[in-house]
C-alpha cells in the first residue's frame, strides 16, 4: 500500500504542522518557549595543511565612526557605511583571536583584553573553554602590537596573575622598544597616556617570559612575523604556512569590511603614523589579492576568514563559506 505525503511525513516523524494546516497534537496550542539570550559558542575551526586553526571570539567593541576615520567627511563616511548596511554612528569591531595548533606547538595570536577595554569584549576564556582549549596548554603567544584588545588579556584585572601560566610571549623587537623607551612621548597624552601606563603594568606581568622577533623572523616553525608598521611602530602581521598551504593574518592592518577595502587610503584614527598606516594597508591588501591567499582578520565579522579581491583601484572582502566538515588536518 502506498503512503500519501502526509502519511509518509507522520510515519517518518516529520512535523506537518503548517504544511497541511493541521496539528499533530489534536489541535492543542503549543507551550510558549522561553526567550533565551544565549548565543552559540564563539569559535570556528578549519585546517591549513597539517595545522588546525581555531578562531576564538573575545567579543566586540565599538567606537564612533568619526573617531575611527576622523579625516573623512561625515557624508563620505555615511555613504560607504550605508552602502554596506552598517550603522553610521557607531562602528562595531569583532575581536577574533586565532589559535594555531601546529602539532608541536599551540600558539595564540594576540590575547584579547580580558574585559579591561569595553565590557562587550572579554569572552576569550569562556570561548576557549567551549573550544576545549585550556589556558595552561598554550605554549606561545604572539602579540602583534601593544594595544589593549591585543595585549591586556595576558593578565588578570590587577595584573598579578598570568592568564596563560605556561606560555612564552613573542613581540616584535621594534614594538617592544617603542613602548619601553624612557620618557615615553605618549605618557602625557590625554588619550594614549592611560594606555601607555596600563601597558607598562601588563608587560611587567610577563616580562620574564618575553622574547622579541625581527621582521621575517620565525615565531615557531610555520609561523613568521611580517612587519606592517603604521598602526604602531612595530605592528606585526603573521604568515602561517603548512606545506604549500598559506594564510596571512592581518592584525590591525584592516578594521572594517567596507572602509578598509573600498578606501584603503583613508587614514585611521588609531594609527600612530597616519601616512605609514595607509601605505601599509594598501601594500598588504595588494599582496593578499595578488597571491590569492586565505586571510584571517582580527576585527572583521566573525570568524573573519576570507579573501581579498581587487576592485578597480581598491579592494573588496569575500568571506569564506562556513564549513561544518574538514576540521582535521589532512
Amino acid at each position: 500500500m502506498s503512503l500519501g505525503r502526509r502519511d509518509f511525513l507522520i510515519a517518518t516523524g516529520t512535523a506537518v504542522v503548517g504544511l497541511v494546516g493541521g496539528s499533530l497534537n489534536g489541535g492543542c496550542a503549543q507551550a510558549r518557549a522561553p526567550v533565551s539570550k544565549n548565543q552559540v559558542p564563539g569559535f570556528y575551526r578549519f585546517s591549513l595543511g597539517q595545522f588546525q586553526l581555531t578562531v576564538v571570539s573575545d567579543g566586540t567593541f565599538a567606537f564612533p565612526a568619526e573617531v575611527l576615520w576622523p579625516e573623512a567627511t561625515k557624508a563620505e563616511r555615511d555613504a560607504v557605511l550605508v552602502s554596506d548596511f552598517q550603522p553610521t554612528d557607531m562602528s562595531t569591531l569583532q575581536v577574533n583571536v586565532l589559535v594555531v595548533n601546529t602539532g608541536d606547538q599551540l600558539v595564540l595570536i594576540d590575547a584579547g583584553s580580558r574585559g579591561k577595554m569595553q565590557p562587550t569584549a572579554g569572552r576569550l576564556l569562556q570561548n576557549l573553554a567551549s573550544a576545549e582549549i585550556k589556558p595552561e596548554d598554550i605554549d606561545t603567544i604572539l602579540i602583534t602590537h601593544a594595544h589593549p584588545d591585543h595585549l591586556w588579556g595576558v593578565a588578570n584585572a590587577s595584573d598579578t596573575e598570568r592568564t596563560f601560566p605556561n606560555a612564552e610571549y613573542v613581540i616584535g623587537e621594534a614594538e617592544l622598544n617603542f613602548w619601553m623607551q624612557p620618557q615615553h612621548p605618549l605618557a602625557s597624552d590625554a588619550f594614549w597616556g592611560g594606555i601607555y601606563r596600563q601597558n607598562m603594568k601588563t608587560i611587567a606581568a610577563i616580562k620574564d617570559r618575553i622574547q622579541t622577533v625581527k621582521p621575517d623572523g620565525e615565531v615557531v616553525p610555520g609561523i613568521t612575523a611580517i612587519a606592517t608598521p603604521g598602526h604602531t611602530p612595530g605592528h606585526t602581521s603573521v604568515q602561517i604556512a603548512s606545506g604549500s598551504n598559506q594564510l596571512l593574518c592581518t592584525a590591525d592592518v584592516v578594521g572594517n569590511r567596507a572602509v578598509a577595502f573600498h578606501h584603503p587610503d583613508w587614514r585611521g584614527g588609531f594609527d600612530l603614523d597616519l601616512d605609514q598606516g595607509a601605505k601599509t594597508r594598501r601594500t598588504f591588501l595588494d599582496r593578499c589579492a595578488g597571491e590569492k591567499v586565505m586571510v584571517s582578520t582580527y576585527h572583521l565579522p566573525f570568524p573573519g576568514v576570507g579573501h581579498v579581491v581587487r576592485t578597480g583601484t581598491a579592494f573588496s572582502w569575500l568571506p569564506t563559506d562556513w564549513r561544518w566538515e574538514g576540521v582535521s588536518p589532512t
